[in-house]
């Protein structure tokens, strides 16, 4: 099978995966958020913090950089596996010491026992990890697909059946232990590699610029995205980061569900065609106008109708979110864009810029969110949108420059999608001074409105985009 073919067949399988998933995910956290409270969610929240940065450190960045190296060899497999093997041993154990420290500085007695119990997913998840880019690096997409619907499914249920059962908090926990355990055993199964009894420091040596550059920006990047969680927990307590975390990942849904789609599938194929600049700079401009085409009115649509979806679907003890999830959503039809810096960054392995930018990126928003902070969550939400604003241009402009692409190239491209969202936003605004209807019939009428307008306008402008979007998803 060609480079191309298997991109196509890749992108349908991570595309299927990502729907199905956040169909999942919507459903499940709807059932849960109606049973568990905010401060159950917001209690996991601050050990996820920290548990979540120590699995990407456990990596060290050498997964990607087997993904990004064109020839490797099985030492380079084994050597990181038993790399990662111990790391994540050592992790845990770092991790079972300190959690006093950890509950004491939250002041939750209960974090004790759940620290030692979720970060067992450290040793889990070092196990896998090797596999699952093995299938990422041979395009073996549809493996990976059904691996995490069995593996996603089955936590969700436990949780759900836990969570019924009176069992609180611990749902949550036995869900993230569930989904760990049986994607490692499935990646284990479906990609048929077992590590040799090798290990050498030449082979991690070998791979060490690329990924510990990795690693820096991944972490740089990962403490720019939580520093408002982890300073949410400190300063405002369980129940406002549990409702800020909810309100956050439902912003994250067009990245996991579209931008992640694209950067897991064209990481592989942009690396192996790194050479060609010319080439990658037409492919990244037309997947931004594909991104742009679904994210930007599916976001500034659920910043406009945020306070039907959380009343109808989360319930009025999460009211609280309305605000917060009407802010971050219009930060997340950006996010979807420059969230593909680091599919540039990485394929070219220019990770020693991302690792830079990351560092002034980190440095600015850590500013904004001690600023917000003082003013609760929504002081937090408005930082971010803020800062974020601050950093486009010189990140982005950076990033896109390593592919010789321009800003108003950019905006040529997506010019007629953002008018036609314009357009949409200003309709449901005036829906929302002339009309009061109830929930639910407010939110079929506003989604009807937005879905016309916008769609009216891009026939105008952009026939042949949807001319085009019907070829390719016919092909």
């Amino acid at each position: 099978m060609s480079l191309k073919s298997k991109v196509k067949h890749g992108l349908k399988w991570t595309f299927i995966d990502q729907v199905l998933s956040q169909i999942i995910f919507l459903t499940f956290s709807i059932f849960l958020a109606r049973i568990l409270t905010p401060s159950m969610f917001g209690i996991v929240g601050m050990v996820t913090i920290f548990s979540n940065f120590a699995i990407i450190f456990i990596d060290l960045g050498f997964s990607a950089a087997l993904i990004q190296k064109k020839e490797v060899t099985q030492s380079h497999f084994s050597s990181v596996f038993w790399l990662n093997l111990a790391i994540g041993f050592l992790m845990y154990l770092l991790f079972f010491i300190s959690s006093p420290f950890i509950s004491k500085f939250y002041n939750q007695p209960e974090l004790i026992l759940l620290i030692r119990i979720i970060c067992l997913s450290f040793i889990i998840t070092s196990l896998s990890s090797v596999q699952a880019n093995i299938l990422i690096k041979e395009l073996q997409f549809k493996k990976k697909v059904i691996i995490n619907w069995i593996a996603m499914l089955v936590g969700y249920l436990v949780a759900f059946i836990m969570a019924y059962k009176d069992y609180g908090v611990w749902s949550l926990v036995i869900m993230t232990l569930t989904t760990s355990i049986l994607n490692t055993i499935f990646y284990w199964i479906a990609s048929k590699w077992v590590p040799l009894f090798i290990f050498e420091w030449k082979k991690i040596k070998e791979l060490s610029n690329y990924g510990l550059n990795f690693l820096g920006d991944t972490s740089v990047n990962y403490w720019s995205r939580n520093y408002d969680n982890f300073i949410i927990a400190k300063m405002l307590g369980s129940n406002d980061l549990g409702i800020y975390s909810r309100a956050y990942s439902l912003m994250l849904l067009p990245l996991r569900n579209i931008s992640t789609i694209v950067t897991k599938v064209m990481f592989p194929a942009f690396s192996q065609k790194q050479d060609n600049i010319e080439l990658l700079k037409k492919y990244y401009l037309n997947i931004i106008k594909y991104i742009a085409l679904i994210t930007f009115p599916l976001m500034i649509g659920l910043s406009l109708v945020s306070k039907e979806f959380v009343l109808l679907f989360f319930g009025d003890k999460w009211s609280k979110m309305i605000p917060i999830l009407s802010i971050l959503s219009g930060l997340g039809a950006i996010q979807s864009i420059i969230s593909l810096n680091g599919l540039i960054y990485n394929s070219l392995g220019k990770v020693n810029i991302a690792f830079k930018v990351s560092i002034l990126s980190n440095i600015v928003l850590i500013i904004g969110f001690s600023i917000g902070v003082n003013y609760g969550i929504i002081g937090v939400s408005y930082s971010y949108l803020i800062s974020s604003a601050l950093l486009f241009v010189p990140i982005y402009k950076m990033a896109i420059k390593q592919l010789s692409v321009s800003l108003l190239e950019v905006f040529l491209v997506l010019k007629s999608i953002l008018f036609a969202t314009l357009v949409m936003a200003i309709a449901l605004l005036l829906f929302n001074i002339f009309f009061e209807l109830s929930l639910l019939i407010s939110l079929i009428v506003k989604v009807l409105i937005g879905f016309i307008f916008y769609i009216s306008v891009l026939i105008l402008f952009e026939k042949e985009l949807f001319l085009n979007l019907k070829s390719k998803l016919n092909s």
